[in-house]
């Protein structure tokens, strides 16, 4: 490779690098946000932590902690975000699965209906049909139009 164009490349990789590894650290709004959720247990602040490894660190691992972190502190948002990670991760019967089941049942129950939707497409997996067709349907009354598609579809 051509000397003039190893070392700027080089130059180049060296800076990506290091400035990846130090974001997360270096972000006052991070940090600040990342003590609330430590420190004072503020679920909104997990949840908002689970979402920035998932989106913007795309570690699923570490976002998965602060959903549940955010979950057991009632914030049921954190609790679909967290069963839908378990959910994709999982297979039928396995122990994912089965958290998966409980944070959208501990969500669905408080009227959040993407975690019902999620209900009814997990027990479909499982082959669960009726069931499913009942979480599709406990959906579409709370406004979910895809739970309605599926709840007419499978009712066929």
């Amino acid at each position: 490779m051509n000397k003039n164009i190893f070392f700027p490349l080089l130059v180049l990789g060296f800076c990506m690098t290091f400035y990846s590894l130090s974001w997360a650290d270096d972000d006052a709004q991070t940090a600040k946000i990342r003590s609330a959720c430590d420190n004072e247990s503020n679920s909104s602040a997990c949840f908002k932590m689970g979402e920035r490894y998932r989106v913007v660190e795309q570690d699923n691992k570490t976002a998965l902690e602060f959903f549940r972190k955010a979950c057991n502190a009632d914030y049921m948002t954190g609790c679909t975000h967290g069963g839908i990670l378990l959910f994709m991760s999982g297979k039928h019967s396995s122990a994912q699965w089965k958290e998966a089941k409980k944070m959208f049942q501990k969500a669905c129950d408080a009227g959040e209906d993407p975690s019902c939707y999620n209900l009814g497409t997990l027990s479909y997996k499982e082959g669960r049909q009726k069931r499913a067709i009942k979480y599709y349907k406990k959906a579409c009354e709370m406004g979910n139009q895809g739970g309605c598609a599926k709840e007419q579809r499978l009712k066929r």
